[in-house]
Parts: structure tokens; sequence; C-alpha cells
């Protein structure tokens, strides 16, 4: 089994687990047996491969939602008869090490050690011999915390692994657990089968890992194996090569029956009960279909065949889908190599009832030479989940102007930024109108035509108008906040009046940023008048009580 290359190209412990793959016992080679990162709630599986075994006895512990390392679910030990062993054997193979990684965090002390013993036994024990302590779990306060140790195998064939609690009942969660093998990684195996790191014809080894030096200094994998194609460097796909595109629209006419078999030339297979064909339901009317999910376990989903990313630059998954509000899925998922899967997205489980178009960025594994979806309802019971109209698109990374609605974020970098710390929505999904007028309100991006506080077309703050808002922005807020209607309706004499109460600069009439004798000059022309500029308290007639504003707010 190879660590899944999702670990290698996008997951957040990757770095980790290749360093740590580079300090391997006295200099040996190192490559992979076996990776977790505990997605099932039933717990760790299992692994028999040949030699190689990772074999559970959960003694108690169990897995749970991670509060801690943000990569969803963890295994959770809360008491001292929690305490996980796990047989790690790599049999006749003549390794001479076992290398073993994983996350932790704990809020409070648990007094938790890792315990291993040797062994040559081929199955789990809950009671096997771990009289050697490699390490103690010391770190408090929730932070996720990387753990690693190289035990010597000293002629065995394995070790077991224990994780044993403090008597005591503080919570302990770990996460993403890495086993490699030392020393026993040599490539007997074929260009066109995954296996150790490199392939037994070295010209080709020699070509693919030249472009991808994973495949020669760690494993060689699902995805060094089309490399071997992608690349120019052999011959190992036969048949369909990946698809270059990916667009459905499921058609016009129904018939009954799976999904997979209306359309063999997209999915390569259906799990669970298949979906199906449907209509009328959200995404799709009378004369358009969708493809609607069944209930039951395991989930109800299709598999794509692989789709080639080679020459994407700037890839993204477009789809329109609907549900009942309240319920779980439905929701998409990526593979590297056909078999393991990490989540793409999940739909919310508040929906409004119409259908919801979403586009998921995929620019992280761009140049990828095979990529795999499935689409599934992610839920065992009826939740009238659909997908339409699917397709792979290029997204346009073109910097827009920050007045302009597009795609997420804009070309001014200090109005981007300080857009999205208000709604990340506008650097995350898209920039549409209403990051404009956040842009204008509260970044400096002055938008012009825009009804909003900050718009250089928006309005003086300082006399009456017909549209709501006014161009200085500061003013502008703290009268609105006061006074929506200013903002809503109209920028009338009350608004003026309010301004002038509110506003560092009341009596500011030249717009100079002072208050001064230019400014008493212009005042004095006006008084008596009615309205205008100069009526600083809004009463409708220019006199004492302005004076009195304009003096208050003289500069110094």
């Amino acid at each position: 089994m190879g660590v899944p290359r999702h670990l290698r190209r996008f997951a957040a412990f990757a770095a980790s687990l290749l360093s740590f793959a580079a300090a391997g016992a006295a200099g040996a080679q190192s490559c992979a047996v076996y990776a977790t990162d505990f997605s099932a709630f039933s717990g760790p599986p299992d692994l028999v491969d040949g030699e190689l075994r990772v074999l559970w006895c959960l003694n108690g512990a169990t897995v749970a939602s991670s509060g801690f390392c943000p990569t969803g679910s963890a295994l959770k030990l809360d008491s001292g008869t929690d305490d996980p062993v796990v047989l790690i054997s790599t049999g006749a193979l003549g390794c001479t090490a076992i290398e073993i990684s994983f996350s932790y965090a704990q809020f409070a002390a648990t007094s938790t050690t890792v315990r291993i013993g040797t062994t040559n036994a081929t199955t789990a024990s809950c009671t096997a011999s771990t009289a050697t302590t490699v390490g103690a779990l010391t770190a408090t306060g929730g932070v996720c915390t990387p753990f690693s140790a190289t035990v010597p195998l000293n002629g065995a064939k394995g070790i077991y692994l224990r994780l044993d609690h403090g008597a005591n009942t503080n919570a302990l969660l770990i996460d993403d657990l890495v086993i490699r093998r030392v020393g026993c990684c040599s490539a007997t195996h074929g260009c066109c089968e995954t296996g150790g790191p490199g392939c037994s014809d070295s010209a080709v080894s020699a070509c693919v890992c030249a472009q991808d030096p994973y495949c020669c200094s760690t494993e060689w994998d699902a995805q060094c194996v089309a490399e071997v194609d992608s690349l120019g460097c052999g011959t190992c796909v036969e048949g369909p090569s990946c698809l270059d595109a990916l667009a459905l629209d499921f058609g016009t006419l129904y018939s009954g029956g799976s999904i997979c078999s209306k359309f063999p030339a997209v999915f390569e297979r259906c799990e669970g009960t298949a979906p199906f064909l449907t209509s009328s339901l959200g995404c799709a009317s009378t004369a358009d279909m969708a493809m609607r999910f069944a209930q039951g376990f395991p989930y109800s989903a299709a598999v794509t065949r692989c789709v080639s990313f080679a020459a994407r630059q700037n890839p993204a998954l477009r789809f329109r889908y609907a549900k009942e509000t309240g319920t779980l899925g439905p929701r998409v998922e990526v593979s590297l190599d056909g078999a393991t899967w990490i989540a793409g997205w999940t739909a919310p489980v508040a929906f409004d009832g119409t259908c919801a178009e979403v586009t998921l960025d995929l620019a992280p594994i761009a140049g990828e030479a095979a990529v795999w979806f499935r689409f599934s309802s992610g839920s065992s019971i009826a939740n009238l989940a659909t997908f339409d109209d699917i397709a792979l698109v290029e997204l346009d990374v073109t910097p827009h102007p920050c007045c302009e609605a597009g795609a997420p974020g804009c070309e001014n970098k200090a109005i981007s930024g300080c857009t999205c710390a208000i709604d990340p929505f506008c650097c995350e999904k898209a920039w549409d109108e209403v990051c404009v007028m956040l842009a204008t309100i509260y970044c400096d991006a002055a938008c012009k035509g825009l009804p909003v506080c900050g718009s250089p077309t928006a309005g003086d703050c300082r006399a009456p108008h017909a549209t709501p808002a006014c161009a200085d922005a500061d003013c502008c807020v703290a009268v609105c906040d006061y006074d929506l209607y200013c903002c809503e309706t109209e920028w009338d004499a009350l608004c003026v009046k309010e301004a002038g109460q509110l506003c560092a600069l009341a009596g500011d009439l030249d717009g100079n940023g002072r208050v001064d004798a230019s400014d008493l000059a212009a005042f004095l022309a006006a008084w008596g008048g009615q309205g205008g500029a100069a009526d600083l308290d809004g009463d409708g007639i220019v006199g004492a009580g302005d004076l009195a504003i304009l003096l208050a707010n003289w500069s110094p």
C-alpha cells in the first residue's frame, strides 16, 4: 500500500512526511507502508499487503471530530484504559527499522507515552508487551504538535506500538499517522506497478524521476505509473487514456437505470445504489434531466473516468446542485489514484430550495496526469440531492479592477485585502457588486456611479441631494450609522445637519481639510442666506448657530 498521492500534493502534513523520510535510520532509504487520517468513524483501517501488516486493537479509543489539527477526524483517547495497540509487521522483507510519525493535541496533560516492543507476530494483541518507551506526548494547550520516532528492528519482523494513556480522564487526539519502513525498499517491481522507490527498468525510472524525484526518493505510486506515459518515458496505459475534458448536462430524455450505464464515456463505475436520471427537482425542468442520488449505505455515488490535468493551469469544476434543506450532502471528492479520496466540496446543510451553482477551484492539482471525481449523496437517507451541468473549466485569473465585478479578489492588493477581511466571500468565491460597494465604503476604492459612501459621484456631504450617501466616506458612514435613511433613500437637509454635528470638519467649506480664514470668509459671504453648504446646522438659514459650529471646528 503506497502513501496516497494527495498526502504528497496538498495535504497539510506532506512536508513533515517528506522531511521525516529523509531522516531514516543511519541514512538508509525509507519507503511508505501505511497512512491514515482517521476519516472513518468506525476506526482506522487494517492493512494486509503481502508481507506488510498494520493491525489495530483500539482498546477503548474511538474516532471523533478533531478540534485541534485541521484535517477532519482524529483518534481520541479519554482515559487510562484507552491504550490502542498497533501491530506493524514487515515479515521477511529484511527491514532494519520502522519509522512512525503523527500529530497530537491535548488541552491538559494526559501523561501519554509512546511505547514499543519488537515481535515476530502476525496478529494484533491488546495485551502485547511494549516495555520500551520511545517518547512522551507532553505538549498541552490544544496545539497540534508533531511526533516522530525511528524504531530499530534488530532482526525482528515487526513491532507493537502502544499509545499508553496516563491514569486520568483528560482527552488526547491523535491524527495523520504515517508508518514507513527502512532498509527494505529495493525496486523489484515493474514500472507499470506501484511499489518502493524506482522501478525495475532503470531507463524508465531515470526518465520519470528526472521530472518527479518523489518516485525515486519515496515511492513509485500511481502517479509515477501514470507519468511513464504522460512524460514520454514508456508505455503503461492500455486502451482509452484519461479524458481531456469533462462536460455533462445529462440531456433531455428520461430513461431508467444506473447513471453509469447511461454515460459510460464519463463514469467508470457507480457505488452503493447507483444514481439515476430525474427531472423537475431544482436544477432540472421536465425538459432537462439531472443526476439524482439513491438512499442507503454505502452512499450512492458515481465515479468519473480519470481526467488529464496535464495541460491545465487554472482548472475548476463547475456544477449546479439542489437538495432538501436541513439534510447532509451531496458532496464531491477528488482522487489522484482512483482509490484514495479527499473532500473537495460538501453542500451546506441549510439550502434555500433553489438550484445553486458552485465553482470548485482545483488550481492546487493543475498539471496532474490523472484526476478522478466522485459525486455522492453524502447521506444514507433520501434528500432529493441532484447534480446538473457538470463541466471542467479554466478560471480567468487575470486581475480585474476593484470597481468591476469578476473573479475573486481584484488588481489592487491593498483594496482587495481590506475588502476580503470584511467579507471573505470576495476573495473565496467572487468579487460581486457587494464587494465593489464594500471596497468603496471602507477601503478607499472610490468607485464612481455608486450611491454609496465614498463614491466620488455620491454628492457633497455638506449639501442636500436626492440620491443616497455622500462622497466623504468617513463622514457618510458616521451619519448613516446614526440615520440609515441618508444611505437608503436620500441625503436630505437633515442628513446635512447631522453631518455638521457628527463629522470631524463641519465648516470646511472650501474642502482643503482645514477650517480656517478662507472658510470664514465664504461663510460670512453666505450670511443670511437660505440653505446651502454654509447652513451647517441644517435649519434653513445661515446664521449664528452655523457660526458657532464653524468656530468650534476651527483648525489649530
